[in-house]
């Protein structure tokens, strides 16, 4: 057994700023939340933004959900077209949401 542990990737700062900066490259097809066993559409048609260390998304021009990126879980769909994110949603008072994101496809 070691002392020290290590930080998975997935935990560190600089993964979650790289997560936040590949999903702004993209657009949002829509996005659904996560509640026990459903999922539940909560927009379509947006995207993603970043600004003051928190990530944005928008759908059907409003906020969806905004967290701080220092705060998100994100990992991306093993299809590569979406992904998830847990974290502490400001827009709805601080409720811990699970959102997973799909991205527009472009050939």
């Amino acid at each position: 057994m070691s002392l020290f542990k290590r930080k998975k990737p997935e935990e560190k700062l600089s993964f979650k700023i790289n997560m936040a900066q590949r999903m702004v490259e993209k657009r949002l097809k829509y996005a659904t939340e996560r509640d026990g066993d459903t999922d539940i559409v909560i927009g379509k048609n947006g995207g993603f933004n970043v600004r003051d260390g928190q990530l944005i998304i928008t759908a059907d021009n409003n906020v969806i959900f905004r967290c701080n990126i220092a705060e998100m879980d994100a990992s991306e769909l093993l299809s590569l077209e979406g992904v998830i994110i847990t974290a502490p949603d400001l827009e709805h008072g601080g409720k811990v949401r699970k959102i997973i994101a799909y991205y527009v496809y472009y050939r």
